[in-house]
């Protein structure tokens, strides 16, 4: 990858400056970053409706944090009822027990600890996909991993987590390693990748789909039997170490919650000034028609709508396999990939960020053909990249005038507009044309090619 960056660089002296600049950018913005976090750690200077009375640490990881307290303490971990708020804790328990050791660390130390975390595991996703471009002998796309490189150094879904201390970045990592494992049928590190995924957010694991889909049905079994088993026992070991009862509870309150959040989220209807920062299907609907059922119901069918080309490939995919692995298919196996991906945030009713969508814009530029396609992804993905750019400029000019309680940016564009969503129907399209046009070649035909 260094290769490729110092050849770039020699050849071509717009792409110098633009990566100077993006670099400057990236530097200052880990300042303004560093000068967040000591305000968090100063209550003093942050406004009243904050409420902080005491050093805090960003909402997302606070949340983990506050599960791990309850666990420790036997309480309830999942919130009942309707919800008055968007940062709650989702996860199953067994993520909150991972979190334990953290509450014998300061403030300080904890925050340090996951902001290098995640700046590293951005570092590494970026490498992990030169490396799995470069042994999928996709030349073209490893080139335009260096040429833009620069966007990805001003992503907003990378400093929008590292500000809230989620684990959009991570999981992003975590499904990029879960892709490259599967596309090599490497059963051992399948297994880690998604064992971790399920603990976290499922909807990760839509890698865990491909070798079905490729025909690769003796390695989908045993991957999902060995999944099952060790999720199990994942299961009974948190229950063993915070008790029998109290686990079994926070199980059932967890599958519960799940089942229930919907329909207890707090929604943003047509009284709201705008429409926030989730960027679901069933949000926009909401936002348009009003919180009422019958919302609700238009925004499933619209979903199940928009899913139906993804259903119809899969299903050819099924009757025609390759019946070969991955690395074997790999433009194949990649747009599946992608595809079931894009697909999954198309279903869920909470869609904040599109954090694999870098990879998947790297992607489509490499491999789309014609220009207009590519002026299209260019188009849609930029001002989703440049969100965070522009809420920096607008804090600097502004101050808080321009911060509402939430905190929403007044001024950034994506609490008016589903920048995400258009994002993911983008390309979620651009890949299902791709798939719908070209059918699955069975394992038989390309044997007899050879």
């Amino acid at each position: 990858m260094s290769e490729y960056i110092r050849l770039v660089w020699l050849r071509s002296r717009a792409f110098r400056v633009i990566l100077v600049i993006a670099v400057l950018y990236a530097g200052a913005r880990l300042v303004v970053h560093g000068v967040y976090l000591a305000a968090l750690l100063v209550p003093e200077s942050l406004p009243e409706w904050v409420g902080a009375e005491e050093p805090m640490v960003p909402n997302d990881l606070m949340d983990y944090l506050t599960a791990a307290s309850h666990l420790q303490n036997r309480q309830d971990l999942y919130l009942k009822g309707k919800l008055d708020r968007v940062e709650f804790y989702q996860y199953a328990p067994s993520y909150a027990l991972m979190f334990t050791p953290f509450l014998w660390l300061s403030p300080i130390a904890t925050v340090t600890i996951h902001t290098l975390l995640h700046i590293a595991a951005y570092g590494v996703l970026y490498w992990q996909w030169g490396r799995i471009f470069h042994l999928l002998g996709l030349g073209r796309a490893n080139e335009m991993l260096v040429h833009i490189l620069p966007v990805w150094l001003i992503f907003s879904a990378f400093w929008s987590d590292l500000g809230y201390l989620n684990i959009y970045i991570i999981m992003a990592l975590l499904g990029t390693l879960l892709i490259d494992a599967i596309l090599n049928e490497r059963l051992g590190w399948s297994l880690v990748w998604l064992s971790i995924i399920m603990q976290t957010k499922p909807q990760w694991a839509f890698a865990a789909a491909i070798p079905m889909l490729l025909g690769r049905y003796r390695f989908f079994i045993k991957l999902m039997v060995l999944a099952v088993v060790v999720y199990a026992a994942i299961v009974g070991v948190t229950m063993l170490m915070v008790g029998p009862a109290y686990g079994w509870l926070q199980y059932t309150d967890y599958v519960r919650f799940l089942s229930e959040m919907s329909n207890n989220f707090p929604w943003r209807g047509p009284d709201m000034p705008f429409l926030g920062y989730n960027h679901s299907i069933k949000q926009i609907v909401v936002c348009l028609l009003g919180v009422t059922p019958g919302a609700f119901r238009l925004a499933t069918g619209v979903k199940i709508l928009l899913l139906l080309p993804l259903a119809v490939v899969a299903l050819r995919h099924l009757f025609r396999p390759a019946g070969r692995p991955g690395r074997d298919v790999p433009r194949r196996a990649l747009d599946l990939a992608f595809a079931l991906y894009l697909g999954a945030f198309i279903w869920l009713d909470m869609v904040w960020e599109v954090s694999l969508g870098i990879v998947v814009f790297t992607y489509l530029l490499a491999t789309l053909e014609g220009r207009n396609a590519k002026v299209l992804v260019w188009a849609v993905f930029l001002p989703y990249a440049l969100v965070d750019l522009w809420q920096v400029v607008s804090f600097g000019l502004f101050g808080m005038d321009v911060v509402a309680p939430g905190p929403y940016v007044l001024t950034d564009p994506s609490i008016y507009l589903p920048l995400v969503m258009i994002v993911i129907l983008t390309f979620y399209v651009l890949l299902m044309r791709r798939l719908w046009s070209t059918a699955p070649v069975p394992a038989s035909r390309l044997a007899g090619a050879g």
